[in-house]
């Protein structure tokens, strides 16, 4: 039997080593194709993205980017530009709160399960929707998407509520005093 967490999948656990510098030329050139002007903030974003290879929140994102004077507005209209010409991949936490990562759209797809209790998340490189996909483009469909999120207690996290757990005092009841 194959644990929740392993694949028997060829493909699971590979993950493609492209150097931060290529995905930043990647999205340079992916900018300028689609007519949008290369500037600071934009390469500043591209940079950070491509050095956090994971998803994250765009509070997160613009902590990183105050050293080059990018305020929020512009973290937002950028990742806005770079979802709609497939330079980012957005997903969502259980709570709604969006998280960017860098895809360039020429990327191997993959997911993550985010952890419900510390927030962290952990690659999947697996991707079986892949045949819907094809099955849905031979249909005649264009311009597909979708959002597919795994949540759950991640192993760190269930051993420290565990460990909570059987630390907890034990309550020993005081002995019954003579009523007078």
């Amino acid at each position: 039997m194959i644990a929740a967490t392993q694949s028997n999948h060829p493909l699971a656990g590979v993950r493609p080593t492209v150097p931060p510098a290529t995905l930043i030329e990647l999205g340079c050139t992916r900018l300028r194709d689609s007519g949008f002007r290369i500037t600071k903030p934009r390469i500043a974003l591209l940079e950070t993205l491509a050095q956090l290879e994971r998803p994250v929140p765009i509070e997160h994102l613009h902590q990183r980017l105050t050293s080059h004077r990018c305020d929020l507005v512009t973290v937002y209209r950028c990742l806005s530009a770079f979802e709609r010409i497939g330079i980012v991949r957005r997903s969502f936490l259980h709570n709604g709160t969006s998280l960017y990562e860098l895809s360039l759209g020429n990327l191997p797809k993959h997911y993550h399960i985010i952890c419900r209790s510390c927030g962290g998340s952990e690659r999947v490189d697996y991707f079986p929707v892949e045949g819907i996909e094809r099955m849905l483009r031979d249909r005649g469909y264009t311009e597909l998407s979708h959002i597919v999120e795994f949540f759950g207690t991640c192993p760190t996290c269930t051993a420290s509520r565990t460990n909570r757990r059987d630390a907890a005092p034990t309550v020993i009841d005081a002995p019954e005093t003579p009523s007078l």
